[in-house]
């Protein structure tokens, strides 16, 4: 099968100017033979070199056709970008032979030559499924390989998706239309990229800061990023019903681990993908190659290890026993996320425990200490026993919890809101009315209540604070509350 830059066919692609037929012979040497596909930009179409003698591929960008001065304008600045972009030579980017303009006055529009390429677009093999593992990071770093050398010579893709993705029947992977969705921007000006009523690239796959109009080379990072999850769960990082949901989705939402949604992930793919989804651009990987190198180490990284096997039956006698397969960590190691501590692992465990000790025991045991001291003198019992059911919840609160344990903690945290809220209306009536007079506790009333107060909130916040840490932990594993079953 031959496939060209992909573009998708449809009623939604209307005709209009510049739209090629077949037969048609294109600056005097490329003869239409038939079309492949029509999209946005316009329409490609196999044709036939007839000073060569060879079949090449013609894109006609029938979006910029016509349009008076305007589309003069930005004609010529198609071209200059074009040239810039058929600078690029490199195995995994399809080359650009020429470019030129079909028809006259109003009907003028440009087009591309290129090679034409047998293989097929990962738009169609994703139709089919989610692909495997080894394929997906094999192809990821061989478009990593064309990124890095676009972004050496300064040139952004902006529109990475399946469709522009063609994979050889040999498995090379083909970059299409480097620059094109920049260069047919008929909007665009010398120091803005776009104006209003024209998005330069897919809203799928868009970066936070190219849906905000300022585009930079991991901005195609974060566009593999989402290409990348989409082959190895068969779904995007987000789903939208229309454009706006997806610039929205993009900007605001935080993406699910691909292992929470596919079983047979490896944490390695949760870490590289994360990393490439960031809002932040400054804490993604640096440049393509560092994405290059990390992807094909996964390639060759060993699959999931399996469950902890069975102990072996007892050996007759006379027999050897069979060896234990010993593995050596590290071999295959994917390299930790960019912006990652070398400190001294030794301190920042010891760090880490104190910080657990502390939220997880002595700061519970200080509020239950204050709340036993500070309620038994009004006698409110109830809220003394709930302030003690809360500070074991929290302290017992890990990502394996059980939903009993988190309920009770939440209950707790319910009655020391209520008590604390008919607390404060009640004291706020006498303190009014007698100065504090009638809501004398000890010797210092004042201040007692505002420590009573603050202890009540503090022990509700840090309930929540555990809760959260611990559901993000058991979200980090790819598992939910339903799978939830082990005991605090």
């Amino acid at each position: 099968m031959i496939c060209i830059v992909p573009v998708r066919r449809g009623p939604q692609c209307a005709r209009r100017g510049g739209t090629a037929v077949r037969d048609q012979l294109l600056g005097g040497r490329y003869r239409l033979v038939r079309q492949l596909g029509e999209g946005a930009m316009g329409q490609v179409w196999e044709a036939q070199d007839e000073t060569l003698s060879r079949p090449v591929a013609v894109k006609v960008i029938s979006l910029l056709a016509g349009g008076g001065n305007r589309g003069n304008e930005a004609r010529a600045r198609f071209r200059r970008e074009a040239l810039i972009t058929a600078r690029l030579q490199h195995p995994n980017i399809v080359t650009i032979h020429d470019l030129g303009e079909t028809g006259t006055g109003d009907n003028k529009a440009p087009f591309l030559v290129m090679e034409l390429i047998r293989g097929e677009g990962l738009d169609a093999m994703l139709r089919r499924g989610a692909v495997p593992l080894p394929d997906a990071a094999r192809w990821g770093a061989q478009i990593c390989d064309a990124l890095a050398a676009a972004h050496d010579m300064g040139v952004m893709h902006r529109d990475i998706k399946p469709s522009n993705i063609l994979i050889t029947p040999s498995g090379l992977v083909k970059v299409l239309d480097f620059g094109i969705a920049r260069a047919a921007d008929p909007y665009a000006t010398a120091d803005r990229l776009t104006q209003t009523g024209f998005i330069v690239g897919t809203p799928p796959y868009m970066a936070p800061e190219q849906a905000r109009g300022f585009p930079e080379p991991r901005s195609d990072l974060y566009a593999l990023g989402c290409l990348l999850f989409e082959l190895i769960t068969g779904r995007l990082p987000f789903q939208a019903p229309d454009t706006v949901g997806y610039l929205l989705a993009h900007l605001t939402q935080e993406p699910p681990t691909p292992s929470s949604l596919s079983t047979g992930i490896p944490s390695a793919w949760d870490d590289i993908l994360l990393t490439l989804l960031d809002k932040d651009p400054d804490r993604r990987y640096p440049n393509a190659a560092d994405l290059s190198r990390a992807l094909r180490q996964l390639d060759h990284a060993p699959e999931p290890a399996p469950p902890e096997p069975r102990p072996h039956p007892p050996t007759e006698p006379g027999t050897t026993p069979p060896s234990p397969v010993v593995s050596t960590p590290g071999a295959n190691a994917v390299p930790p996320r960019p912006g990652a501590t070398s400190a001294s692992p030794a301190r920042l465990r010891l760090l880490f425990v104190g910080l657990d000790i502390a939220t997880r025991f002595v700061l519970p045991a200080i509020l239950l200490f204050l709340f036993n001291w500070l309620i038994a003198a009004e006698n409110r019992f109830g809220l003394s026993v709930a302030m003690a059911v809360i500070s074991v919840a929290t302290a017992v609160l890990t990502s394996r919890s059980t939903k009993l344990t988190r309920a009770t903690g939440y209950a707790a945290a319910a009655v020391i809101a209520v008590f604390l809220a008919v607390d404060v209306i009640d004291k706020q009536g006498s303190w009014a009315r007698d100065g504090w007079s009638d809501g004398v506790m000890y010797d210092s009333p004042y201040t007692l209540q505002l420590l009573f107060h603050a202890a009540c909130v503090l022990s509700i916040a840090t309930y929540r604070y555990r809760d959260v840490e611990t559901r993000r932990a058991l979200w980090d594993h790819g598992t939910s509350d339903s799978d939830n079953t082990s005991t605090p």
